[in-house]
């Protein structure tokens, strides 16, 4: 398939039309090639789209959906984490989690605490603004999911549960056998 030039490239409307349409081409190009690949590109098409609808919704609140996200893992984790549990829980690099951690330093929503015992470690609170901002933001992507995963039944929202978490767990064991460190003991999907 020929990808266009940057020239002549659709805006707005249309190129999220032609987004869909390349993601959905390309769904079918992979089809009967490898166990699973179409599927993997439905499911990341699936989760691009859900990701931004997720970061319109909360476009008033001020907070992108990384945020929130790091927000979440704090409060999950007992409003105290280090850099690299936080990365670990979000699945993200520490060069993103040192942007997202800065940007919400700037709000107060977090504050950086550094270890004096060992200084390679940077512990992240959250704080009584980040609290209130997490319990102002949480209900509008609840209610977007809600939205969302209404489309399945109960039935078909718990097999897609097992499934997700089945390909996770082997993704995230993958990914450290990758890594070369221990299981990083990921927490059951928060909800």
């Amino acid at each position: 398939m020929e990808v266009a030039n940057e020239k002549h490239r659709p805006s707005g409307a249309a190129e999220e039309e032609s987004e869909m349409t390349i993601g959905a081409e390309r769904h079918a190009e992979v089809e009967g090639k490898a166990r699973g690949m179409a599927e993997w590109f439905m499911l990341y098409h699936t989760h691009n789209a859900i990701f931004k609808l997720t970061e319109l919704a909360l476009l008033p609140q001020n907070l992108s959906l990384p945020q929130l996200h790091l927000l979440h893992v704090l409060k999950q984790g007992g409003g105290i984490l280090t850099t690299g549990e936080i990365g670990r829980a979000m699945v993200k690099a520490s060069q993103t989690i040192t942007g997202l951690v800065d940007r919400l330093e700037v709000q107060n929503f977090v504050e950086r605490q550094f270890d004096r015992r060992d200084r390679r470690k940077t512990w992240v609170r959250l704080t009584a603004k980040g609290e209130r901002k997490w319990e102002e933001a949480m209900p509008v992507a609840s209610r977007l999911a809600e939205e969302v995963f209404s489309t399945l039944t109960d039935e078909e929202l718990r097999g897609f549960d097992a499934s997700t978490d089945k390909l996770r767990t082997v993704a995230l064991k993958r990914l450290d056998e990758a890594l070369g460190r221990s299981p990083s003991g990921m927490p059951p999907a928060q909800s």
